[in-house]
């Protein structure tokens, strides 16, 4: 195409192309999607047996968000005599989050997560994806879905079992920004004693079962799972621990776990651990051998960056 209503195009012509040709792609696949989702959801209610006391009041209508758009959808409520709050037993078949689909509830979260702030996330969505959700509603989202990871993890599941030669489990601390109501009272390192962050735990438990052509390892494909937590270091290790009995920590071959050398890290995976081989990752020995450089030969020295990377 090499001509625009019989004009030459220009960059903001063609930008205006793109976005028509998107905006005509999602109209039928948002109706398509809210097809399915709403014969579904018919499915749902039809095989929906009630608790003893539910009763139903009858269809109501839902604005769902989607990838696609907004779409309305008609399912069933039931009340209970006595109780607060109603039920949908099509929005948690369904996977609704605050009224958004699965995949439109994660990708707020991932852009959520971002620490610059709900507004830059709210104007990424609208620019990527055409995706017109608010600051506040992207807050709302991930505090909700937070409430239910966090439940998750936590969650009582029985042992796994592992035939994993190497499981590896990793942690590590960092501090991340929050409100000043959620830093009330906690010390940091700012001139007059206040904190701007808070501290958080995350830790990840994974396999390997080869390695590639130099022997070194491979972690195996997806086999990553998450845990974090706010809470005290003596908190958060049964947690990771938790995680890694469920993946079947008891029954892999050897166990490593990866940190960055902090003593508190290492008390705990004394602790948790006990049988595991400590290892502080790769990036963490770089930092260290880097500062031994540096005592050296100084920051600026012509062969440093050899030496750090020998």
């Amino acid at each position: 195409m090499t001509h625009f209503g019989g004009q030459t195009p220009n960059g903001l012509a063609v930008q205006q192309l793109e976005v028509l040709v998107r905006t005509a792609i999602f109209k039928p696949a948002n109706a398509l999607v809210q097809c399915l989702l709403q014969q579904a959801a018919d499915r749902v209610d039809a095989a929906y047996q009630p608790a003893p006391g539910q009763q139903c009041k009858g269809r109501v209508c839902l604005q769902v968000g989607g990838l696609f758009g907004t779409f309305p959808l008609e399912r069933d409520y039931y009340y209970h005599e006595g109780k607060k709050h109603g039920h949908y037993p099509a929005d948690a078949a369904l996977g609704l989050e605050v009224g958004y689909t699965p995949a439109l509830a994660r990708l707020i979260c991932l852009e959520g997560a971002d620490e610059t702030g709900y507004q830059k996330a709210e104007r990424h969505l609208a620019e990527t994806g055409a995706i017109q959700v608010s600051a506040r509603q992207i807050q709302r989202v991930v505090q909700r879905v937070g409430q239910d990871a966090q439940v998750w993890q936590e969650r009582q599941d029985p042992s796994g079992s592992c035939d994993a030669p190497v499981m590896y489990v990793s942690a590590d601390g960092t501090g991340v920004p929050m409100r000043a109501e959620e830093l009330s009272g906690r010390k940091g390192k700012q001139p007059d004693g206040t904190a701007k962050t808070r501290q958080v735990y995350l830790g990840c438990v994974f396999t390997q079962h080869r390695t590639d052509e130099e022997g070194h390892p491979v972690r195996d494909y997806e086999s990553t799972t998450y845990v974090s937590s706010f809470q005290s270091i003596d908190q958060f290790g049964p947690i990771l621990r938790r995680e890694a009995l469920r993946r079947g920590l008891a029954t892999a071959g050897k166990v490593v776990l990866l940190i960055d050398g902090a003593t508190g890290l290492g008390n705990m995976g004394k602790d948790c651990f006990k049988d595991s081989v400590q290892s502080v990752d790769f990036y963490h020995a770089l930092e260290h051998a880097g500062r031994v450089l540096d005592a050296l030969l100084g920051k600026k020295h012509s062969e440093r960056k050899v030496r750090l990377r020998r």
